[in-house]
């Protein structure tokens, strides 16, 4: 009981810890935004007091988390060290970004998009997931029977994917447009299309996309919120198995635009590799996607930008360009764009009409005694060791938005 109450404690104390850094992350970043980034170097003593404390609390936490044998323990033992690459994958850049805005600020500045792509890929891919496979090597593997998919399986479960992404897109777009238009009510029609040009995916280089966008997340991710997870949660059965491949690779994105989409195709890529045990059928898949947004639809729009005389990459406006050679060249590109995102959407349309046929498909197997999937829900809601994973993931979201919302505040207050 005393070690029980203890376990608690420190798991208090670490999502306590994780509060804090939210707000001392969205408080240096506001002053940021409105005061320079002397504000943000000056909260660094800060953010760090808050966070090394919380790394020592997490993996103190590892060592008292070692079975799964229950499935309390086994939310426990998976939240505590999907925690621990929740704080790399939030310091660690973080700490990367301000030793280069530092010593290389003239390079980090005019590279910026480019060299926190990069960053980016590296935190997730190399660090992160070392750190979690090393964090999870104790706990015990279930291996998935290995079988084989046609490849006309395979694309209707592409175009199936489609269908879940336009579905979830529009469910969060409305959520993230509202917060990020509260967010840039100050900003002029020239901030607003720095804005623009400085979009990490749309000023990137077209190989760094189709790398650190397109390639290695597909891999990676696929590695740490399927095979990873799912080899260790599925000996208490499909559904939470998917149910939290879902949930925390949709909380994972840390953003509304991105959150419903990416549950609907994390539970999807997770029923495929429990089928399948192959994790190679969801990289392509995922692969697919990311490709198709972060490099051809991004290039025939760059290509479109660029037709009107505004180079996306450097943010540079070309006004002494003539409105006839606009006219000329920007038609021709419109159209190709539009067709492509007519093509896209035809897909997302057939993709989520064949989900609707096929969907007595998708049935989950129960295993004898498995609990009710309202119980398994409610462990997964009332553990406080999961709200630790949770709260890293709250932690996305309320640095993605609340920084910007407050500095509108602020100005508008000051007008």
């Amino acid at each position: 009981m005393e070690d029980k109450a203890f376990r608690r404690g420190l798991s208090v104390a670490a999502i306590v810890l994780i509060v804090i850094s939210a707000v001392l992350l969205t408080l240096t970043n506001t002053n940021g935004l409105l005061y320079g980034s002397e504000a943000v170097l000056y909260g660094v003593p800060f953010v760090a007091a808050a966070a090394l404390p919380l790394l020592a609390v997490l993996l103190i936490l590892t060592q008292f988390y070692t079975r799964t044998d229950t499935i309390e323990e086994m939310l426990g033992a998976i939240a505590v060290r999907y925690a621990i690459f929740g704080w790399c994958f939030v310091f660690v850049i973080k700490l990367a970004s301000i030793l280069l805005s530092v010593f290389f600020y003239d390079f980090y500045t005019e590279n910026f998009a480019t060299i926190y792509i990069v960053l980016n890929s590296i935190n997730v891919c190399v660090i992160g997931t070392t750190v979690l496979a090393l964090a999870l090597r104790k706990l015990p593997v279930t291996k998935i029977e290995k079988k084989p998919m046609k490849i006309g399986q395979l694309l209707l479960l592409i175009m199936m994917m489609y269908g879940l992404t336009q579905v979830g897109s529009l469910m969060g777009m409305p959520i993230h447009l509202v917060l990020t238009t509260i967010g840039s009510m100050t900003a002029d029609s020239e901030d607003a299309a720095a804005e623009l040009s400085n979009n990490l995916v749309f000023s990137s280089g077209t190989v760094i996309r189709i790398i650190s966008i397109g390639i290695l997340p597909a891999i990676f991710e696929e590695l740490l919120f399927r095979k990873f997870l799912i080899d260790r949660t599925i000996r208490h059965g499909e559904f939470i198995s998917c149910a939290m491949s879902g949930i925390m690779f949709g909380l994972w994105h840390g953003n509304f635009q991105q959150f419903f989409f990416a549950f609907f195709i994390g539970v999807l890529f997770a029923f495929v590799y429990i089928r399948t045990g192959n994790i190679i059928y969801t990289m392509i898949m995922h692969a697919s996607m990311n490709l198709v947004t972060s490099t051809v639809t991004v290039e025939l729009f760059n290509a479109l930008m660029k037709s009107m005389g505004i180079d996306m990459a450097t943010g540079n406006i070309n006004a002494n360009i003539d409105d006839s050679v606009i006219i000329k060249s920007v038609l021709p590109m419109l159209l190709l764009l539009l067709l492509w995102i007519g093509l896209l959407v035809s897909f997302q349309i057939v993709g989520f009409i064949m989900l609707i046929v096929k969907r007595k498909k998708f049935k989950l197997a129960v295993m004898p005694g498995e609990p009710a999937r309202k119980a398994i829900l409610h462990s997964m809601t009332h553990s406080v060791e999961m709200w630790i994973f949770f709260s890293f993931a709250l932690l996305l979201f309320v640095y993605q938005y609340i920084p910007d919302i407050i500095a509108t505040i602020i100005e508008l207050n000051g007008k």
